[in-house]
């Protein structure tokens, strides 16, 4: 049976957003306000709120603590950059059947540093990245039991990443010239479907050599 938790990257299956807009969007509606500051294992970051628990541009950028992520909300009230295409975008997703919370707008500060590998959570933890700008050297990358990387580029052509953050894991930037990384991510509750992860996907577990290979 093939299950999400045997994956740890994929494309949005069935879903794309107009890249220009969203892009447009957020130069002259959400770049526009003020930006709340975050440092997260060596990088630095600042951010905008897009959904948060109340309706202000700060909650949600620095980390929830667990104790504080129960109800009555995770993060799921719009505030006010959600508005126009970026309103649509965040619509859409809810129409492809993703249950998204926490989402904000993230611009990545240091330029041609790499955040040391970490993880998020002790259990299976999806979020979905959508790049609004970006650059031929940003990469997500995780590192696997053998201690190999997998490396991945996620363009901003419009489409919708789903990134798994409880697997070792890291987001570089490996240009030497200013750039502004700039991402929309967000938190997913529950986990996608396996249906919903289109290639290019990666499988948690790297397949065993064929035995032609084994054997030469």
């Amino acid at each position: 049976m093939k299950r999400s938790k045997d994956v740890m990257f994929a494309r949005l299956a069935d879903f794309k957003v107009d890249p220009d807009k969203l892009r447009a969007h957020f130069l002259d509606h959400v770049k526009q306000q003020p930006a709340v500051p975050y440092r997260d294992n060596r990088v630095d970051y600042i951010g905008w709120a897009v959904t948060s628990r109340d309706g202000t541009l700060a909650d949600g950028i620095r980390r929830i603590a667990p104790t504080q992520a129960a109800a009555p909300s995770r993060g799921v009230t719009p505030t006010e950059v959600c508005t126009g295409y970026l309103a649509e975008v965040m619509d859409s997703l809810h129409h492809r059947g993703i249950e998204h919370f926490r989402a904000r707008i993230m611009q990545l500060e240091s330029e041609s540093e790499e955040m040391p590998l970490h993880t998020d959570a002790l259990r299976e933890t999806w979020r979905l990245h959508i790049p609004i700008i970006t650059n031929p050297n940003c990469f997500f990358e995780w590192q696997r039991a053998d201690g190999s990387i997998e490396s991945v580029h996620l363009p901003a052509d419009g489409s919708a990443w789903l990134v798994r953050v409880d697997l070792s894991h890291r987001a570089v930037n490996r240009s030497n010239e200013p750039s502004n990384r700039v991402h929309l991510l967000m938190g997913l509750s529950p986990g996608p479907d396996f249906s919903m992860l289109a290639e290019p996907r990666l499988p948690v577990l790297q397949e065993a050599p064929a035995a032609a290979e084994r054997t030469a």
